[in-house]
C-alpha cells in the first residue's frame, strides 16, 4: 500500500458549535496545517530488525528540548496468520527539517509486537508528533496508511556486563569492563553466527568471535572475551559498534547492528554556562596619546600582561562519597554493596582507583576529567533524558545515550571531538586581540584601557553504575578570565580619559576587588 497523497486546505475555519441550553458558544481551534509536523514516506517498507530506517516530511524542525515521535495505529498480520492491534508511540531523531530516523526499530525487538517478536506485516497509519519542553505537542493532522514488512531477523536478546544484573539492556559501556551478548533468530534457522565489536574513534582492529550454532539462539562473551577498551587518557568517551551477522544452510545473511557509547565510571559533563562572577575596575595601559593636528591611527598592543590562574572546586555529594570510596585502593570497595555499583578510592580527593569486584580496574586523575569535560563538544545538555538517575534532583548536561541502530555515526562522537587540553593560567596577551585599535581625533587625547573580568562556570559531575544510568554525584565550579580592552578619548590628558568600559561591580564571592 503506497503513502496517501496530501491534501492541503486553503482556508482553515474555527467552526463554532452552538448547544441548546444556555451554555456559551464553544469553538475547536483549527489545527496549522502548513506548520504542524507531517509523515509523507519512509525510506524503506520491508526490513529486518535493527535496519536502519529514515522518515521524510516536512516541519521537523524543533526547539531545543523537544521531543519527537512516530505514532502507529492499525494491526500487525503474522506470518502464521494471527493478528495484533497495534497502537505505539516510537522514539524518533530529527536529522534535518525534513527528515527523521526511527530509533526504536530494533535492535532488542520488533516494536509492532507485544512480546517484542515474530515476523509479519504492519498494516495502518503512521504520524509525527512534537512535543515541546514546555508540554505543549504539534500532531500530524494527516496520518498516512502504509504497509511494512518486518522480515526475518537477527534479535539481541541481552548485552548486558557479567559483573551485574541489571533491569534490561545496558545504555551505556564502562570501558575495561566485559560483556555478554544474546542474540535470537527470528524467522530463519542460523547456521553461523560473527560477533564483531568495534571502536572508530580509537583507531583499533576489532574484536570478532564467530560461532557455530545449532538453534535459535546463541551468546557471546561468557568467558571474558567480550571486553570494552579502555577510555584512553584524552578522551571524554568513545563510541562503539556492535554487530551480530548469522548466516543460514542457503548462504543468506541477516545482521543487526547498534552503536551505544562507552565511558568511564565518573565524569565532568559542561553544557557551556558562563556567568560574570566579577568586573574588575578598569586599569590605563598607555600613556596618553595625543592625536596632534590631524588626528592619529592607534594599536593596541601588550606591554605588561596580566596573568591569572583558572582553578576549579569539587562540591561533592557527601552521602554519595561516603558509601562509594574509601580511604586507600582496594579491589572490594564500598561501592560494591551497591547492586550493580562501581567501587572508588582515593588518597587525596584527586586521584582516583575504580574496580568492578577482581574483574576489572583503573585510574584516573580528577584534573584530567575536568579538562576534558570543559572542552569535550558532545554530550552537552538539552536532549531526552528517560534513564538519568538524579541524586540532586537537577540534569546538569546529563544525557542518556541509548543504544540505537545508527552505527554510521558513531565515529563522529566525542572521542573525535575533545578539543584542546584545558589551560590552567590565561594571560591577557593571549586573549586581547594584537588588532585592536581605534582613531584618536585632532586635538584630543587618547588612552588604552584594559579591563578584567572574572568568570564562572559550573558542571557536573556524574557517577555511572555498570548499566549505565547516571546520578549527578557533585558539581564542579570553574573560575576563569577574559579582558576588554577600551580606547577612551579627552580633550585633555592629564587628567586621563574617562573609559567607556563599566564600573566594577561584583556578582559572585570571593570578591577580589574589594
Amino acid at each position: 500500500m503506497k503513502p496517501n497523497a496530501r491534501i492541503i486546505p486553503l482556508l482553515s475555519l474555527a467552526i463554532p458549535i452552538v448547544s441548546c441550553g444556555s451554555d456559551p458558544v464553544a469553538t475547536i481551534e483549527p489545527i496549522d496545517v502548513a506548520t504542524a509536523p507531517h509523515v509523507l514516506a519512509l525510506s524503506t517498507y520491508g526490513a529486518s530488525v535493527g535496519t536502519l530506517v529514515e522518515v521524510y516530511g516536512e516541519n521537523f524542525g524543533v526547539e531545543d528540548g523537544a521531543v519527537v515521535d512516530l505514532l502507529f495505529e492499525g494491526q500487525f498480520l503474522h506470518n502464521d496468520g494471527t493478528v495484533e492491534p497495534v497502537s505505539s508511540v516510537q522514539d524518533a531523531r530529527v536529522l534535518d527539517k525534513s527528515t527523521l530516523r526511527w530509533t526504536s526499530f530494533g535492535p532488542f525487538e520488533n516494536p509492532f509486537t507485544a512480546d517484542g517478536r515474530g515476523i509479519g506485516t504492519y498494516e495502518g497509519t503512521v504520524a509525527a508528533r512534537i512535543t515541546n519542553a514546555d508540554g505543549t505537542e504539534q500532531a500530524d493532522p494527516q496520518p498516512i496508511d502504509i504497509s511494512f514488512d518486518v522480515k526475518p531477523s537477527l534479535l539481541v536478546n541481552g548485552f548486558q556486563p557479567l559483573s551485574a544484573s541489571c533491569n534490561g539492556n545496558v545504555l551505556r559501556g564502562i570501558g575495561g569492563a566485559s560483556y555478554r551478548v544474546e542474540v535470537e533468530a527470528i524467522g530463519f534457522d542460523p547456521e553461523t553466527i560473527t560477533y564483531t565489536l568495534s571502536a572508530p574513534a580509537l583507531q583499533r582492529d576489532p574484536i570478532s568471535v564467530r560461532h557455530i550454532v545449532s538453534g535459535k539462539t546463541d551468546s557471546v562473551g561468557d568467558r571474558g572475551n567480550f571486553s570494552l577498551p579502555q577510555v584512553p587518557n584524552d578522551f571524554p568517551s568513545y563510541g562503539a559498534i556492535l554487530t551480530a551477522q548469522a548466516r543460514d544452510a542457503e548462504g543468506n545473511i541477516y545482521q543487526n547492528a547498534f552503536a551505544f557509547q562507552v565511558y568511564r565510571p565518573l565524569a565532568v559533563y559542561y553544557n557551556g554556562n558562563v556567568d560574570v562572577g566579577e568586573v574588575l575596575a578598569a586599569t590605563p595601559v598607555s600613556g596618553c596619546i595625543p592625536g596632534g593636528v590631524n588626528g592619529r591611527e592607534v594599536q593596541y598592543t601588550e606591554s605588561q600582561a596580566e596573568t591569572r590562574s583558572r582553578n576549579y572546586a569539587v562540591s561533592w555529594n557527601e552521602s554519595w562519597l561516603a558509601s562509594h570510596t574509601v580511604a586507600s585502593g582496594s579491589s572490594e570497595t564500598i561501592g560494591l554493596s551497591e547492586r550493580n555499583g562501581v567501587g572508588f578510592s582515593t588518597t587525596d580527593g584527586q586521584s582516583f582507583n575504580w574496580s568492578l569486584g577482581s574483574e576489572v580496574g583503573g585510574t584516573f586523575g580528577l584534573d584530567g576529567l575536568v579538562s576534558l569535560g570543559v572542552k569535550a563538544n558532545a554530550e552537552v545538555g538539552g536532549m531526552r533524558s528517560q534513564s538519568t538517575q538524579n541524586s540532586v534532583n537537577r540534569e546538569t548536561g546529563v544525557n542518556a545515550s541509548s543504544t540505537t541502530t545508527e552505527t554510521e555515526s558513531v565515529s563522529q562522537s566525542a572521542g573525535q571531538q575533545q578539543g584542546e587540553q584545558f589551560a590552567w593560567n590565561v594571560s591577557s596577551s593571549q586573549v586581547i586581540s594584537q588588532g585592536f585599535g581605534g582613531h584618536v581625533i585632532a586635538g584630543t587625547f587618547g588612552v588604552f584601557y584594559r579591563q578584567t573580568l572574572r568568570l564562572t562556570r559550573r558542571a557536573a559531575l556524574v557517577a555511572y553504575n555498570q548499566c549505565g544510568y547516571a546520578t549527578v554525584v557533585g558539581e564542579v565550579d570553574f573560575t576563569d578570565w577574559t579582558w576588554s580592552p577600551d580606547l577612551a578619548i579627552g580633550n585633555s590628558c592629564p587628567p586621563l580619559p574617562v573609559s567607556n568600559l563599566p564600573a566594577a561591580k561584583c556578582y559572585s564571592q570571593p570578591c577580589i576587588g574589594e
